[in-house]
């Protein structure tokens, strides 16, 4: 086995972790997003339900709404640090 060879193996290995590293961060936003919304929607039907006004129940889904944006934008922050490796890589 040549180096060239190595290289050309430990490259295209390399991208298949980033394509399973991007894959993996997009399901978990998404996943993150779905759960997300279902614990908003419960808080909503429990505060309703014990009489509390919906101001209040909106009022405390805060925390939870701001976890799916951090998760969401870790995701995307990740895409684009793959892409601009991509680029200076020189790969097309």
């Amino acid at each position: 086995m040549t180096g060239t060879e190595i290289l050309v193996s430990g490259g295209s290995q390399l991208d298949a972790l980033f394509r399973r590293i991007e894959g993996l961060l997009g399901g978990v936003a998404i996943g993150a997003l779905t759960v997300a919304i279902i614990i908003i929607g419960f808080k909503i039907m429990f505060a309703i339900r014990r009489g509390d006004n919906f101001r209040e129940a909106i009022q405390n889904m805060g925390i939870v709404a701001f976890a799916a944006l951090l998760i969401g934008g870790a995701s995307g922050i990740a895409a684009l640090l793959n892409a601009i490796g991509v680029q200076i890589g020189g790969r097309q």
